[in-house]
């Protein structure tokens, strides 16, 4: 499918699988064991219906609206994404100049394919980093450092990684680290001659925000590096630790439970960021719309919430702020269209979502951001059962 006959982020879906193999289209689409929990993400957002109102002046409606003091052109973020370079060469400075030119905000995975050094330039003052805390502390304190010296004003902690799921069809394509897949993806991979040339050619695929020997991972030593250096001890701790240390902005990433985000509010947390990683690593939990009211109650105004999981349309974004959330966060929608087409198909996904929420407000009748709320759902029996 061609990009111009490209109009909604399913399109994209369905055109990354022409240009990507498909134990990567499995990799970039799957969830963990049975993904109850990643359809829940859709079902739960299909679920609230919004209320159309009528005869509305939208002659001066504006989508813009602030997250954590910036500026942003809709209230939607890019989630951190590992591993890009496995969808496109462009990978995540790409996706973080399309984003910057659509008025939003990169995050830099822990898991990047390239360096935070490396996307910085193209990021700017809208770039965030994601961090991880390591087994060693020194490797955590280094990657810090890095952060603030390319300018970096908001951390983003991960904060539910301590465990990991089977990603079933990520085990029968084997991908592993290193992978190891069996016959039938050669011939399948073969069938994908462009994306071939781009893995030959093209940027290396590494773990760029690590190195060993000076060298940034490549995938054949990232077992090693994760042996050597993974943190099954991580806590609140931690975290109080770092806030004290960190005197920018600071969010966690993976809350799911009001108690937790009424901690992390504690801790000092600036942001609290609902998330189930799309569904990609506990299929035993609710969807992120479902506790996002519970979680905006708990935070009680005291920091900013954010949401991730499934975002797939514009009424989507009106949803997730109406139900309390600053802001919603996207990887996949993101990662189908850098598949596609790399940066410009980015920048469409964006103008995609961009347009769709502008109509979705116009057809709710809000004129600006700050006024979405509750009285958009068309079903308030409905909302009532989150709160």
């Amino acid at each position: 499918m061609r990009n111009k006959w490209i109009v909604s982020i399913d399109d994209y879906r369905k055109a990354s699988r022409w240009h990507l193999p498909k134990m990567i289209t499995d990799y970039l689409d799957g969830g963990a064991l049975d993904e109850i929990t990643m359809r829940a993400n859709r079902d739960s957002l299909d679920a609230l219906k919004l209320r159309q109102r009528s005869m509305v002046d939208l002659s001066n409606l504006a989508t813009d609206t602030t997250v954590l003091g910036q500026s942003v052109a809709l209230p939607l973020i890019v989630a951190p994404m590992g591993m890009l370079t496995i969808f496109h060469p462009g990978s995540d400075p790409a996706v973080a100049r399309a984003a910057v030119a659509a008025g939003s905000i990169f995050i830099h995975s822990a898991w990047a394919g390239c360096s935070l050094e490396e996307v910085a330039p193209f990021a700017g003052d809208k770039l965030w980093a994601q961090v991880a805390f390591w087994k060693d502390p020194a490797e955590t304190e280094s990657y810090i450092q890095r952060a603030r010296k390319v300018g970096v004003k908001t951390l983003v902690v991960a904060g539910d990684v301590g465990s990991a799921s089977k990603r079933e069809r990520d085990l029968h394509h084997g991908l592993s680290m290193p992978p190891k897949p069996p016959v039938i993806d050669y011939f399948t991979t073969a069938m994908r001659p462009q994306w071939i040339y781009r893995w030959l050619t093209g940027r290396k695929m590494t773990y760029g925000n690590y190195t060993i020997g000076g060298k940034a991972l490549r995938m054949n030593q990232m077992n090693q590096w994760m042996a050597n250096n993974k943190n099954s001890s991580a806590s609140w701790d931690d975290f109080a630790k770092l806030r004290q240390q960190w005197d920018g902005k600071l969010v966690i990433k993976g809350i799911m439970d009001a108690e937790d985000a009424a901690r992390a509010v504690a801790e000092g947390a600036d942001g609290v960021f609902i998330s189930n990683h799309g569904g990609r690593q506990f299929d035993a939990q609710p969807a992120t719309i479902d506790v996002l009211p519970s979680i905006v109650e708990a935070v009680d105004g005291k920091a900013e919430v954010y949401l991730d999981g499934g975002i797939r349309r514009g009424h989507d974004i009106v949803k997730a702020v109406g139900l309390g959330a600053t802001a919603v966060m996207a990887g996949r929608p993101f990662a189908y269209a850098l598949a596609t087409g790399g940066e410009p198909a980015v920048a469409k996904a964006f103008k995609i979502l961009h347009d769709e929420f502008k109509g979705a407000m116009g057809f709710v009748g809000k004129t600006n951001v700050a006024s979405i709320d509750e009285s958009v759902f068309a079903l308030p029996s409905r909302v009532n059962d989150y709160v």
